[in-house]
């Protein structure tokens, strides 16, 4: 829930602009996790059951003439870890820093780096041409998978699991352009978000070429959708690319001559709004072709879902069905959700998902890098725990 906290005094004396005001909102979520992954089984205290923790500092200038400048920055951080917070946080004991997966045999954990400003970033103009805006900027890919169930990107989500984009895997990408219509016809919007591909060669380049840019090896990517906002409806398609087909996997200047893919994702989801329930449904595909031409993923995946809000009790459940044409694989999720709602802010959550591997689905990378196990292909999450919004 959005508060603001400073309205900053007029930017000139004579009245010519209005004011300007900052806001900070968020979200913390933490609770109490048990996990099984086909076998091997850990619980204890953990963030993140219900949705992402983070922090956002907006920034809104009002041009007049209908015009303003906005600015903002989030940070997303870890409840239950000072080291992750800290960027040191590692898969081993004896790991080494910055979130990487450390080589230590013991301590196992799931911490990510958590530094600041590491979420969205973007700073915009607005007006009656519509909104354009620069930054690290959230993807349609991730507004598709929210739209179509809702778990977020938490427990029984399936993202990254079952769900989302594999093929363009970033949940958004440094150095993008975005442009968003005005509304029209009711409540239709038309969103593009571009970044030029690097593609300087490996043998012309240099380790500091154009580092202001990001890397002088970077894909390119385009997005075209289309969004629908409008009483009970909430629905988007997006058609995105990624294509790293002339960019080499390692940074120019190494040496480094392989190829990347051009991944395509195709999402539409909806939902709408029957007054105490909300229907859900998804359908994103997949696909990815290496510079020669074959084909290195193709998958779909199916959602349906629904939320059922009774007094200060909300209900939830989802399925989805994954299917990898290229080596006959797929995947199943079944979620359930609860929230006791304990003001308009905070809540008590419960989540479970369960979800059921059929054999090679240990391949599909960017889903899953749990191996099957005799007699045991089930992911199992739940957790029970604590929201607070502000």
């Amino acid at each position: 829930m959005k508060k603001t906290l400073i309205a900053i005094a007029a930017l000139a004396a004579t009245g010519a602009f209005a004011q300007s005001t900052v806001t900070i909102d968020g979200v913390v979520d933490a609770g109490y996790v048990s996990y099984d992954m086909k076998g091997t089984k850990a619980s204890g205290i953990d963030r993140n059951l219900t949705s992402t923790s983070g922090i956002n500092f907006r920034v809104n200038s009002d041009l007049g003439g209908g015009m303003r400048m906005t600015w903002r920055s989030e940070t997303n951080f870890a409840v239950t870890s000072n080291s992750a917070n800290q960027g040191t946080l590692a898969n081993g004991a004896s790991g080494t820093g910055n979130g990487s997966n450390g080589t230590g045999t013991s301590g196992l954990t799931n911490g990510t780096a958590s530094t600041f400003m590491n979420g969205e970033q973007e700073l915009a103009l607005s007006g009656g041409y519509g909104r354009l805006a620069f930054g690290a900027i959230n993807n349609q890919a991730l507004n598709v998978n929210g739209t179509s169930q809702p778990f977020g990107t938490a427990i029984g989500s399936g993202f990254r699991a079952t769900s989302g984009s594999s093929v363009t895997p970033e949940v958004r990408a440094d150095n993008t352009l975005q442009y968003t219509s005005p509304a029209f016809g009711g409540g239709f919007k038309l969103n593009v978000i571009n970044r030029k591909a690097q593609t300087t060669s490996a043998a012309s380049g240099n380790a500091n070429y154009n580092a202001s840019l990001g890397a002088q090896q970077q894909a390119g990517i385009t997005s075209y959708a289309a969004l629908y906002n409008a009483g009970p409806l909430n629905a988007v398609i997006t058609r995105d690319v990624q294509d790293a087909t002339n960019v080499s996997t390692v940074t120019a200047g190494t040496g480094a001559t392989t190829l990347g893919n051009r991944g395509t994702y195709t999402g539409l989801a909806a939902n709408y709004n029957l007054g105490a329930a909300t229907v859900y449904g998804g359908w994103q595909v997949n696909k990815a072709a290496t510079s020669l031409g074959v084909i290195a993923t193709d998958r779909t995946t199916v959602t349906l879902a629904a939320r059922y809000d009774m007094g200060v009790n909300s209900f939830m459940g989802s399925v989805q069905r994954l299917t990898q044409s290229t080596n006959a694989t797929s995947s199943s999720l079944f979620a359930l959700g609860y929230e006791y709602a304990l003001s308009k802010t905070a809540a008590v959550t419960a989540r479970y998902e369960r979800i059921a591997d059929g054999a090679g689905v240990a391949s599909i990378a960017g889903y899953n890098t749990t191996a099957n196990t005799a007699g045991n292909n089930d992911r199992t999450r739940m957790g029970v725990g604590l929201r607070v919004g502000f």
